[in-house]
């Protein structure tokens, strides 16, 4: 009888330490699912990020914006302008010449300021972007150096247009959530200080003076 007891005992003991395998796979399954929600949860906050940064005005734009929110305001800025352009005649020479000191200045805070930091973080992350620089730089040039009554100034306008909005969107989908990973939100914001400095003190010099900084050929106009 003793020893029948014994074994019972030793039955229980042995089956309370073993895991139930119906346990081990719904806490398995438990931390499956809790990191799957962390993931869709930094996924959702940095497209809500993008989705807001895409959409943002000027009196939308805060008192201390960081450099990626600062780059896609003016991003928006420039799309407007070119709108501008193409819908109407009025106010054309003063409106492109708005576009071109807008645009001059964000180029050149972007390589004077914002790749070079980017270029710490990777430098991969930049190269196609001053290649397109460079492309929409000639552009410009181009578009500049065209007379109002010539009949490819729309052409040159829309292949302009074109270019830079491209490069925008590339820039808002890829790069700039890349390095919002990277970056924290402190250095992006004492990063946008000095960007937003810069561009101010650009935008006052015009576009003729900026563009001249650049060396790559492109300081004259270019008339067809």
């Amino acid at each position: 009888m003793k020893k029948k007891t014994a074994k019972r005992r030793k039955s229980k003991a042995a089956t309370g330490n073993r895991t139930n395998p119906a346990t081990g796979k719904i806490g398995s399954a438990i931390a499956s699912t809790a990191s799957f929600a962390a993931g869709v949860a930094r996924e959702t906050k940095e497209i809500i990020r993008n989705l807001a940064s895409s959409v943002t005005k000027s009196s939308d734009l805060g008192p201390a914006p960081g450099a990626t929110d600062l780059l896609v305001h003016q991003h928006r800025l420039v799309e407007e302008l070119f709108e501008q352009l193409e819908s109407s005649r009025k106010r054309f020479d003063r409106t492109l010449r708005e576009l071109a000191d807008d645009l001059a200045a964000h180029i050149s805070i972007e390589e004077q300021l914002f790749y070079p930091a980017v270029r710490k973080v990777n430098p991969d992350l930049i190269l196609e972007g001053l290649e397109e620089h460079a492309m929409g730089r000639f552009a410009l040039q181009r578009l500049l150096g065209t007379r109002a009554s010539d009949k490819s100034i729309k052409a040159r306008l829309k292949a302009l247009k074109e270019l830079m909005t491209n490069h925008h969107h590339e820039e808002e989908r890829d790069l700039f959530p890349a390095v919002r990973r990277r970056m924290p939100d402190a250095t992006l914001i004492k990063l946008g200080a000095r960007m937003n400095a810069l561009f101010v003190v650009n935008v006052s010099r015009g576009h003729e003076a900026v563009l001249a900084t650049f060396d790559d050929g492109l300081r004259k106009p270019v008339r067809a």
